[in-house]
């Protein structure tokens, strides 16, 4: 899961390569764009790309925190010998605040339950960092606005606690054409005002996500949090700045090949039928690693510049490819996810072929396919 991995070190014919030169000069683009400070979001393994190779190359490229979805991840990246403020973006019970809060991590309140459990565990030697969640739209997590001034109160009169931020989160943002992001912006300024009136103003507000950070200058406050445009994916109605691009390809080697006959069935329940004779190859890859088993040959991978479809289910850990022309090309180099010649598959054809978004195609990718950082 991070660069210690036993499946990072031990060789395998399926991997894939992070750009990390990449990552770091879309980390300087985006936040040349946005203007102010970054937070880059390295959950989900890094979006797929290693805790510790996406968070090193992103702290190189500017970025001042990182986000992560709980206190393990968080752990990971301290394991690894990352010393960045990490903030914990998603919500957790009073034990795990306790362990973020002894362990250094940042963590988001919202609710009067989360106030009794500081009061409990906080630590004057060593201060609670928190951030109050505010929902103005998300319906996630949060409080109301109108709870705010109260609940900041409260934060600030316990000792062990820093009420270090004020956060919200766009929910539409990706959708620049509808006005649903105005409006969150407007009821969070209205929140910050409020908070101002009681003589509150929490070290950094922020509220921009990736699409909210290029689309909406006004929510971009003191800090924007970066996610899927650090590993080169642009939005539907959301172009990236110039020069950011993914860092991540995914490749396998041809480990085996056969001519089978007319009416050969291939692989499970022979639902495919070769519709006359050709070569069929295989590869050590299948939906354990994140390879979705999707129905009618709708895979597709590239063999020496040129796509070849996937032929029957995909099994756990291989899958076979239409060869049909080609020789007993044993070790040939195949890419899943980016570019060989002038063919690519990128991260949002694989989504659309499997009925998902580029996001769910990165954090699909198994931890036991290794990483390995190239520039």
């Amino acid at each position: 899961m991070n660069s210690s991995s036993i499946f990072d070190q031990l060789p395998r014919d399926c991997w894939v390569n992070i750009d990390s030169t990449q990552l770091t000069e879309n980390m300087r683009l985006l936040a040349r764009a946005a203007g102010v400070p970054a937070l880059a979001v390295v959950k989900a393994n890094g979006y797929g790309h290693g805790y510790a190779h996406a968070a090193r190359a992103f702290l190189k490229g500017g970025a001042k925190y990182l986000g992560v979805a709980n206190p393990a991840e968080g752990m990971v990246l301290r394991q690894a010998g990352i010393e960045a403020p990490v903030l914990i973006l998603c919500g957790m019970l009073p034990e795990q605040m306790k362990f973020a809060a002894a362990n250094g991590f940042e963590f988001l309140v919202w609710r009067q339950d989360h106030i009794k459990a500081l009061r409990q565990f906080a630590d004057t030697s060593k201060p609670a960092r928190v951030n109050l969640k505010i929902n103005t739209g998300m319906g996630r997590l949060g409080c109301w606005p109108k709870e705010a001034p109260e609940l900041a109160r409260a934060l600030q009169g316990i000792p062990g606690v820093e009420l270090a931020g004020l956060m919200t989160h766009f929910a539409s943002a990706y959708n620049p054409t509808v006005p649903d992001t105005d409006k969150q912006i407007a009821l969070f300024d209205q929140t910050i005002a409020a908070l101002a009136d009681i003589g509150i103003r929490p070290k950094i507000i922020h509220a921009a996500n990736s699409s909210g950070a290029l689309c909406h200058p006004k929510g971009r406050y003191d800090m924007v949090r970066f996610g899927i445009s650090m590993y080169g994916v642009p939005g539907d109605r959301v172009p990236l700045p110039e020069g950011v691009k993914p860092a991540l390809s995914w490749h396998a080697r041809i480990v085996s090949t056969s001519v089978l006959p007319k009416d050969h069935g291939v692989s499970y329940a022979g639902e495919y039928k070769m519709p006359e004779e050709g070569r069929v190859g295989v590869l050590p890859v299948g939906y354990a690693d994140g390879f979705r088993r999707v129905p009618k040959n709708a895979n597709a991978v590239l063999v020496e510049g040129r796509e070849r479809k996937t032929l029957g289910r995909i099994c756990m850990d291989q899958t076979m490819i239409d060869l049909q022309g080609a020789g007993d090309i044993i070790g040939a180099e195949v890419v899943l996810l980016g570019q060989q010649g002038d063919k690519e598959i990128t991260a949002r054809d694989l989504a659309k072929r499997w009925g998902t978004n580029a996001y769910d195609v990165f954090c699909g990718i198994a931890a036991r396919v290794p990483r390995r950082v190239v520039s």
